[in-house]
């Protein structure tokens, strides 16, 4: 999976009109709310195996720094 169809998962995952890019703070984003995090947070374990410490994900804000909380290396 490459960033931009993260993105795409990320926008369709929030229900989010709008585009969502890696520079995207997610959370400011219309459709975030407490679920979403939650959300995200399976999303990121069902694609990739990575489980993010929800503490961590707290000052994590963009998607780029979702995806360095990832790991570059299981994107191409």
């Amino acid at each position: 999976m490459n960033i931009e169809q993260f993105c795409s998962l990320l926008k369709d995952e929030l229900k989010e009109e709008g585009n969502v890019t890696p520079e995207t703070n997610f959370k400011e984003l219309e459709n975030y709310g407490s679920l979403s995090a939650v959300l995200i947070l399976q999303l990121v374990e069902d694609q990739f195996g990575v489980k993010i410490n929800p503490r961590s994900f707290r000052n994590i804000k963009t998607v780029n720094e979702l995806v360095e909380a990832i790991g570059t290396e299981k994107f191409n």
